[in-house]
């Protein structure tokens, strides 16, 4: 028998663990471990019962011939009965208590905390709370050997994850087929760089949460026909079936998700792809490299030469070496803006502003960045903009509901309400901080003091919701009061705390990691992020902690010109 008690709830930090600290502002992956290892242990004749439930734990991690290793732990009978599929549950600081003892047999407790669920496809979802297990141990010519009904959910040390299994990442696109979204999965040692495994994964499609965003430009029905194979002076080979007869455009979609997911597992090209017994692309029968899918990368930073700005006084202001300059348009002249954001590409501009002679209104404004501005829409509240993947969309939460701006290829705009009912029947509060990935597909919000995560879904009516909404991580808490993506997998966060009140966090399921602190002044209040920097803005003003001449910053660093207490910094 085994009992979850699961926390839906924010948690104190004390209460799961804390947020650990890490000094490195780049994407994290608390798991992830170089080289990891498939290292099995096995039964012991002189192993105790409770050495032997730690064992066995362990060899749980691998799920090699349907936990053949784990199942060498079990009498003949609990290894026949054992049914292993379904999700496993990742354990740690698991402790044993002896109900009953004899000669012959043991009843024992198993407790422990979890950190993580690993469905059987790979991904891996955050977790909290409590599991205890009820096992039953005999003797087996003279060895302990685990007996009667085994838990529905395969448990795994946590220790033994870390070292067995290792991230990896295929490609889904989202709706429009233009860029690529990751996935991300978890792979045990061996499988995280065998091609044909990770062509499988992708094939059978995305994670369900992920589903209601994204498409692939693999048709139902396409399979492997056969193992990937190694080319002669290298690269690989892989032969599809059932891709049928899409345009050149959809086929080079579908090469790109193949091309992406395999480089990005180390595997190297070039990369000869068939469809249905002959070459993918007629002009690419050599092979593809990943220069042929290039505008395609997902880890690809948009060119800009906007750098870091920041709101004082109600002004957006530049900052230029040891100085600042207002914004050409009336954003640097104003004194009402409240909040801003500036598209990726550093072209367009959106910003809060609140309203002269009605301290009650906030107006959302848009344009050109240097130049005027429209108001949009108008509200009593309003959150911090945000671009989608390019200049073309924007977000906010105004009077409590989540809306998008958004223009078409001939100029036309509009605004239409988001869904959020999903959001709300997880967590009932208002929503303070909404901010779209770099993909376009992801979202991550704050909301009562939580982070979460969703994805951004459109229905046959072309209504956009927000859809599969899950707790980030559980090791925040619920004080979180700003966020940021600093790519498409890694967001930062500020924390209404003294103790790692600037945290960084994967969508890979792991737990956040807290940035370090040390001359951090909090409360911190706002957080922006892109993949080499994080701006925070504490009670002195706006610090940076990044990198210098490769080597990550030990400190976070004052940015002289923007060292005034309420000052809000503001990049691409």
């Amino acid at each position: 028998m085994v009992v979850v008690c699961g926390v839906v709830a924010a948690l104190t930090l004390a209460g799961c663990g804390g947020v650990p600290d890490d000094s490195a502002p780049q994407p994290i992956s608390s798991f992830a471990r170089e080289g990891p290892t498939n290292s099995v242990p096995e039964p012991e004749s002189d192993m105790d019962p409770e050495a032997l439930v730690r064992a066995f734990l362990k060899a749980s991690a691998s799920p090699t011939d349907a936990h053949a290793a784990a199942r060498k732990f079990l009498s003949r009978a609990s290894a026949s009965q054992w049914d292993d599929r379904g999700d496993s549950i990742v354990v740690e600081k698991i402790n044993t208590y002896v109900d009953q003892r004899s000669e012959t047999a043991v009843r024992m407790r198993l407790v422990g905390d979890t950190v993580g669920v690993l469905r059987p496809d790979g991904q891996l979802l955050p977790s909290s709370g409590q599991v205890e297990a009820t096992i039953t141990m005999i003797r087996v010519n003279n060895q302990w050997r685990i007996d009667g009904t085994l838990p529905d959910q395969t448990l795994i040390d946590r220790d033994q994850f870390e070292v067995s299994y290792r991230q990896v990442s295929v490609y889904f696109t989202d709706r429009t087929r233009t860029h690529l979204v990751t996935d991300p999965r978890w792979m045990y040692s061996g499988q995280d760089s065998d091609p044909t495994a990770l062509i499988t994964t992708l094939i059978n499609g995305p994670a369900t949460d992920l589903a209601p965003a994204v498409d692939s430009a693999l048709p139902a029905g396409a399979a492997l026909r056969g193992p990937v194979t190694p080319v002669p002076g290298g690269g690989v080979r892989i032969d599809l079936t059932g891709i049928g007869n899409p345009d050149v455009r959809d086929r080079t979609v579908l090469a790109a998700q193949l091309v992406w997911t395999l480089s990005g597992a180390e595997v190297g090209g070039p990369y000869v792809i068939n469809a249905d017994g002959a070459p993918l692309v007629a002009d690419r029968s050599g092979g593809w490299q990943t220069a042929d899918v290039r505008s395609f990368d997902p880890n690809a930073i948009p060119n800009t030469d906007v750098g870091l700005n920041i709101v004082r006084d109600g002004a957006l202001l530049d900052v230029i070496d040891n100085g600042t300059t207002p914004v050409t348009g009336e954003l640097g002249t104003s004194r009402l803006v409240r909040a801003a954001s500036i598209a990726p590409d550093g072209s367009r501009v959106a910003a809060v502003l609140a309203v002269a002679g009605d301290p009650a209104r906030r107006d959302l404004a848009i344009g050109d960045y240097g130049g005027d501005v429209v108001t949009v829409t108008s509200g009593t509240s309003m959150t911090r903009p945000s671009f989608g993947s390019g200049d073309n969309t924007v977000w906010s939460v105004v009077d409590g509901r989540p809306i998008e701006w958004m223009r078409d290829d001939g100029g036309a705009t509009r605004i239409v309400d988001v869904n959020a009912d999903q959001v709300t029947g997880l967590v009932r509060g208002a929503i303070t901080e909404l901010q779209i990935a770099p993909d376009g597909v992801r979202v991550a919000m704050i909301v009562d003091g939580q982070v979460l995560f969703a994805v951004i879904a459109t229905n046959d009516d072309g209504q956009l919701s927000l859809e599969q909404p899950r707790i980030a991580a559980y090791n925040i808490g619920n004080r979180a009061v700003s966020l940021d993506w600093a790519s498409p997998t890694t967001l930062v966060i500020a924390r209404d705390a003294t103790d790692s009140p600037v945290a960084q966090l994967s969508i890979n399921g792991t737990p956040a990691v807290g940035l370090l602190s040390g001359n951090v002044s909090p409360p911190v209040t706002a957080v922006v992020a892109n993949s080499s920097t994080v701006y925070l803005a504490d009670q002195r003003g706006v610090l940076r902690l990044g990198s210098t001449n490769g080597q990550a910053d030990e400190y976070w660093t004052e940015v002289e010109p923007a060292m005034t207490p309420g000052t809000i910094p503001v990049i691409p």
